[in-house]
């Protein structure tokens, strides 16, 4: 059951958001892929491709949680070319989903497309599972 709500959440999400799907060149930063295996880590790598506009992200701690689901943080560019600092997410391999938890300016004014409610749920679902 925990694991049906999970991919439905990010399924969701990234749903809403309406992310490119497109590969790009992520890289695991801090040598966390060791912990989920070669096979999970590019499972995750591509998750974090299709669902974020970033060919530079980096993403670090990356570790196994409840229900399956595989957390983590990333970093990616904004629209300047700097860094905005690393932000959780999880993923759910089986159900190939993923969500980044949002910023508070994202929580108060959504941008087009994005929906509220999926981005406050995957909040919710990363303090609940990815969060010692």
């Amino acid at each position: 059951m925990k694991r049906a709500a999970l991919a439905v959440t990010l399924l969701v999400l990234s749903a809403g958001l309406g992310l490119p799907a497109t590969a790009r060149g992520q890289t695991v930063e801090d040598g966390s892929g060791a912990r989920i295996g070669p096979a999970d880590t590019r499972a995750v790598l591509d998750l974090v491709g299709r669902n974020l506009n970033s060919p530079e992200a980096r993403v670090t701690e990356l570790r196994r949680a409840e229900g399956g689901a595989i957390c983590g943080s990333v970093d990616v560019r904004n629209r300047q070319g700097l860094y905005g600092g690393p932000r959780g997410f999880v993923a759910d391999l089986a159900g190939a989903s993923f969500g980044r938890v949002p910023d508070g300016p994202e929580l108060l004014s959504p941008a087009r497309g994005e929906d509220r409610e999926a981005m406050e749920r995957v909040r919710q679902l990363y303090f609940r599972l990815c969060l010692d």
